[in-house]
């Protein structure tokens, strides 16, 4: 489940804080970690995509009122939880290297897929963590049109004892993802385990 990303030659430490968001108009595009996306839909998408209900709780997600939540599943994986040390990016010797070519493997993306023909309203990701340093994490609805909505960003974020980070992305019967992804990095978090785990709420 890793991201291939073509970097200039010349590696460095500061290419790990380069995800920036660059904002347009009408607009939105991401350079990482989505390098094939050239453009992101209209900022006038339903602000319901746009922005997330995001809680600390003592406990894992539970259903609204009326609501039944189901584990989606891991692209590539089995079941809906994951656990990761974030790694180092590595660099493959080969052909490429030899023409100036450096590809920089990372374990920095995991993408969950979501279940067609099911019209879910919410998907709940839900973020562990024993580690006291920060942690760099964002989280995208991704479609079918190679859009997609950045529902959390926050650089450095420090995990409390117990407690899990909850964050909670609507979806409309209009506007069904097809996958989710969760992007972890940042310099201090490197050699540092996380679980995240990811249900839709119908």
């Amino acid at each position: 489940m890793g991201e291939l990303a073509v970097l200039p030659t010349s590696l460095s430490v500061a290419y790990i804080r380069q995800y920036s968001l660059i904002f347009r108009p009408t607009l939105l595009m991401i350079n990482y970690p989505f390098p094939w996306l050239t453009s992101m839909s209209p900022l006038t998408r339903p602000l319901t995509l746009a922005m997330a209900g995001i809680a600390l709780s003592l406990g894992l997600a539970t259903p609204g009122h009326g609501e039944t939540c189901v584990p989606i599943p891991l692209v590539g994986g089995q079941g809906n939880s994951v656990t990761k040390t974030v790694a180092v990016p590595t660099i493959p010797a080969g052909p490429l290297g030899m023409l100036g070519i450096n590809i920089t493997r990372n374990n920095w993306n995991t993408d969950w897929a979501v279940p067609g023909g099911t019209v879910f309203k919410k998907f709940v990701m839900t973020v562990t963590s024993a580690e006291s340093t920060p942690f760099d994490i964002r989280m995208f609805l991704k479609y079918s049109d190679q859009t997609a909505s950045e529902i959390f960003n926050q650089q450095a974020f420090v995990f409390k004892p117990n407690t899990p980070l909850e964050i909670v992305g609507n979806a409309t019967p209009e506007e069904q993802p097809y996958q989710v992804n969760l992007f972890v990095n940042g310099l201090d978090s490197l050699g540092k385990t996380y679980t995240a785990t990811l249900v839709g709420c119908r």
